[in-house]
This record gives C-alpha cells, sequence and structure tokens, in this order.
C-alpha cells in the first residue's frame, strides 16, 4: 500500500449554466524591475583564478579533447589520460620518481592470483625469535579416531546357520558372541532402537535377531531377588529396566517385546501360570489348585513366521534361597524347546497363547497340573540336560515324578534320548557323550548304588526292579559322569566305568530326579 493521496483533477468547461473565464493581467514592461549592473570584466577573471583544481571520482569522463572552451582558462584542457600498466610489476629504483613510486597495485598482485605469482617462503623463525628445531617431535596420533575400532564395532552381516536341520541343534554360537559384545554399563545411547539395531543388524535370520536379544537379556539383567523376597515389586518399564540391571519376569518379557519390537520383528508379552521358583508338584490324592496367574513370558515370530515360546527370564538365571545371590546361569533351552515342552511349565491365561505344535489348540489346566494321562509331574529336570548333554525333557521315562515301588518284583524302565535325531555332542555340545548312572537305594539298608546306563547313540535305558530302587519317600538321581581317574568323563565307555568303579575318582553332575512313592 502506497502513503500516497490521489492527486484531484478539476476541469472547468461550459457546460449547461454560468461559465467562468479567468484572463492573464495586461503586460506592462514599465513595472519590471531594473537588471543588476554587470561587473567588469577584471573581477569576473580574478574569481575563476581563486578555484582550486580537484581531482574527479573516476565515474566522471573527461571531456573531449576538440571541445573547445570558450572562458579561455588555462585549465580548460583535461590532463593527459595516464599510460596503461605494464603486465609485470616493477619494484622502484633509485631514479624512479615519487609519483611512479607510489603507485597503486592491482589486488591480483597480493597473493590473491596464483597464476601470476608464486606464495612467499615461510619464515624460518617464529616470531619472538623462537626457531623451529628440526627434531620437533612427531604429530601425536593417539587423539586420532582408530580407523580400525571403529569398523570394528559396527555390526557385520553375518551368514544364517547353514544345513540345520531343527531348532534345538542350530549353532547360535556367532550369534551368542555377537549379543554379548554389548555390556550394558558400556552402551553409549539408551535408546531402544538403537540397541535392537547393534543386536539384530547383523542377522537376516529372525530367529537369530531374536536369539541375540534373549542372549543380551541373560548378560545384562538381574533377577530383582531383595524386590521379590521382600514384597516390594515395582511395575516396570523398558528403559528403568536398561537403567537399572534389575527386573523380575515381567520387566525381562516387557524389555525383549520392546527390543523385538524395534528389531521389526513381532513380539508379544504372555502371562500366566509357570511352574518356576516355590512351585512344589501336586501330591497323590490332592484337590486341583485354582489357576494363578504369576509368571511372564513371551511369543515372538521367527523364521517361516512361526510363534515361538521362549522365557528370557528363566534362560537368563536361578533364584536360590531368600538370603542366596542371584546366580547367572545361560539356559537356552528355554530358547529351543518346543511349544509342546514348553507348554509342560507355561499356561497362559489367554487361550490364544499357547501355540501348540501338536495339532491341538489348547489344554486343560487339570492336563496340565498333573501331566499328560495324569499322571502326576514329570521328573525334576536340572539345568544342563540340554545345554551340555542335548537331551530331551519329554523324552524321559518314568514320565511321572512319582514312582510307585509298592510291587518289588515289577520291573521299572530308566529311559531317555537325545533333543532331536541330528544333535552331535561334539558340534552342539561340549564333547563326546558321558556315561550316565542312575543312584539307588538297596532296600536291605547296604547302602546306595549306580548302575549305568547302556545305549545305541541315541537312546540311553536301564531296567531295574522296583525291591532295588528302595523304599518310599527316597529318591532316585540320574547323574552324568563327568570327570574320570582324573580326566574328562566324555568319551568314557560303560565298559571302562563297570570295570573301574570304585577304584578311581570321579565327579558327577545332576541331570534328572524322581521320588519313590
Amino acid at each position: 500500500m502506497s502513503n500516497r493521496t490521489n492527486p484531484t483533477t478539476i476541469s472547468l468547461t461550459p457546460s449547461g449554466g454560468s461559465s467562468f473565464i479567468i484572463k492573464a493581467p495586461a503586460y506592462d514592461p514599465a513595472t519590471l524591475p531594473p537588471l543588476p549592473a554587470k561587473k567588469p570584466r577584471e573581477e569576473q577573471d580574478q574569481a575563476r583564478t581563486l578555484l582550486k583544481s580537484t581531482h574527479s571520482t573516476s565515474g566522471i569522463f573527461p571531456r573531449p579533447a576538440s571541445v573547445s572552451d570558450t572562458s579561455g582558462s588555462p585549465h580548460s584542457k583535461p590532463p593527459p589520460l595516464p599510460s596503461r600498466r605494464k603486465p609485470a610489476l616493477e619494484a622502484p629504483n633509485s631514479t624512479t620518481s615519487g609519483a611512479q613510486a607510489n603507485t597503486r597495485r592491482s589486488a591480483l598482485s597480493f597473493g590473491m592470483n596464483k597464476t601470476t605469482e608464486s606464495p612467499p617462503a615461510l619464515p624460518s623463525n617464529r616470531p619472538g625469535g623462537v626457531s623451529i628445531p628440526d627434531d620437533a617431535p612427531p604429530i601425536p596420533l593417539f587423539s586420532r579416531p582408530d580407523l580400525g575400532r571403529l569398523l570394528a564395532s559396527k555390526p557385520k552381516v553375518l551368514p544364517s546357520p547353514a544345513g540345520d536341520s531343527c531348532l534345538k541343534c542350530r549353532d547360535f554360537s556367532g550369534t551368542d558372541n555377537h549379543a554379548a559384545r554389548f555390556p550394558r554399563q558400556a552402551i553409549p545411547s539408551t535408546d531402544l532402537g538403537w540397541l535392537a539395531h547393534q543386536l539384530t543388524s547383523p542377522f537376516p535370520s529372525p530367529t537369530d535377531k531374536a536369539r541375540a536379544i534373549f542372549t543380551w537379556l541373560h548378560h545384562n539383567i538381574e533377577y530383582d531377588t531383595a524386590a521379590f523376597f521382600g514384597g516390594s515389586i515395582k511395575s516396570s518399564t523398558p528403559a528403568s529396566t536398561i537403567a537399572s540391571g534389575l527386573a523380575v519376569c515381567e520387566g525381562y518379557a516387557g524389555l525383549f517385546t520392546a527390543l523385538a519390537s524395534k528389531a521389526g520383528l513381532e513380539s508379544v508379552v504372555v502371562g500366566g501360570h509357570g511352574k518356576g521358583y516355590g512351585y512344589h508338584a501336586l501330591a497323590p490324592g490332592a484337590p486341583l489348585p485354582p489357576f494363578e496367574s504369576s509368571h511372564a513370558w513371551n511369543a515372538v515370530k521367527i523364521d517361516d513366521g512361526e510363534w515361538k515360546l521362549i522365557d528370557c527370564c528363566w534362560g537368563a538365571g536361578v533364584v536360590n534361597r531368600p538370603g542366596m545371590p542371584y546366580e547367572k546361569v545361560f539356559t537356552p533351552a528355554n530358547f529351543t524347546k518346543d511349544n509342546d515342552e514348553f507348554g509342560l511349565t507355561h499356561y497362559p491365561s489367554d487361550k490364544h497363547h499357547f501355540y501348540r505344535t501338536d495339532g491341538r489348540a489348547t489344554i486343560s489346566w487339570q492336563e496340565y497340573i498333573l501331566g499328560e494321562n495324569n499322571v502326576g509331574e514329570g521328573p525334576t529336570m536340572y539345568d544342563g540336560y540340554v545345554t551340555e548333554h542335548g537331551l530331551g525333557e519329554r523324552s524321559f521315562l518314568p514320565r511321572s515324578k512319582h514312582v510307585p515301588v509298592s510291587n518289588p518284583n515289577e520291573v521299572v524302565r530308566f529311559q531317555f534320548a537325545k533333543v532331536c535325531e541330528h544333535w552331535d555332542g561334539e558340534r552342539n555340545g561340549l564333547g563326546k557323550p558321558c556315561v550316565f548312572i542312575l543312584r539307588i537305594n538297596n532296600r536291605d539298608g547296604k547302602g546306595e548304588g549306580f548302575l549305568p546306563f547302556e545305549t545305541n547313540g541315541f537312546h540311553w535305558w536301564c531296567d531295574i526292579p522296583a525291591a532295588q530302587l528302595g523304599k518310599p519317600g527316597q529318591g532316585l538321581m540320574l547323574f552324568a559322569v563327568t570327570t574320570f581317574d582324573g580326566r574328562s568323563g566324555r568319551g568314557v565307555t560303560v565298559q571302562e566305568f563297570k570295570e573301574k568303579e570304585g577304584r578311581v575318582g570321579m565327579g558327577f553332575m545332576g541331570v534328572a530326579e524322581w521320588d519313590l512313592v
């Protein structure tokens, strides 16, 4: 908008009414004022000589020489144009006039035009007279970034294990080693997206991505035993779990799903009942307890779109008695066991979260508590039966934890097998198989004995009369012979064990346990 007003035009034209005629006054030369007297010629010349010559700006062009000056002044002719500067600059010498010595140089001559002038030489001395020594120390390199270390810290794309026939015998050593490289206390960012990317980006397989997160939780999150035994469990968030490094089952499950989602995996937190710390098998004849939701685990979609049930809390360690410290024990079976095996110890609140592989959508609460065919709880399994020995939990017989010995003439079959037909102890486990023995209690009170299991390389079995097992109330323990005569027990044959039993030192590891009734 302009701040000027529009001009108003008035036109006086004759129109139907009266008209107006304006005339100029009559001209009378006598009424004009007299002209001033002219100055003498000498005064005009004197006024001109008092003017001083000045230099005009370069923007004013000189008057051409062909134009004559009618004033007759000696400064009427313009000075001659200066001669063009030579391309090469010459330093003034003693014969050069002052005007030539003060001639202004072009800006291009001050080192701005590298094509016409070379740079000056570096001074030999520092300002202040400090010399630069010839043996100056080298530039320190310790403060420079180490490119090798930076590249080594970047996730590297690792190929998925090839040739694995099933999840239970799959080689996760590369995935597990990668997950161990990011301790919680040393990660530069608590951002879940950053951590998920670092853990999973090297692996194209959803199964490996899930395994990396599962393993990272084992290394970096501890069960909050103080809150658990003190009755002060509080709700948590994935961010608070990473910050504190402490969690109960709900914290493990929540953090896994949060990281899995950031890594592009589908995952949910599943709540329900778990046969974990404090659980006791139902005694024969005891009433069925009501359902109680007191545990949390995860379902994650792995390779081929399969929904897999995993328990990060149970896979990370073991909760001992009150006052005892939490024990970090990596139990990968809580990642690799199939969903039907997983369902032996986990019962979800939501019927859509069973994800069974045997064709059954759900099982009843009674079957979960009493076991298949109402045989009751299975034998107590000790950590390491899969990791170290590659044994399948559902392959153990007797299936019930309680073994009757009321009929002393009955022969009881004890049996178990590999976790799958592809398992190889030297490739998937810790080496060649051990000798397995069953500790029994003789009824005659002569003490305990050890009976070795026969094997065909896939199954192990031992047939024992009930009379040799012991009395009701006693227990039976299955052991693996881990050391034998001062060396590893792996590769020791049944024949060697029988020949040297009681004459050489042996070390044992518990595998499973039954109760006699």
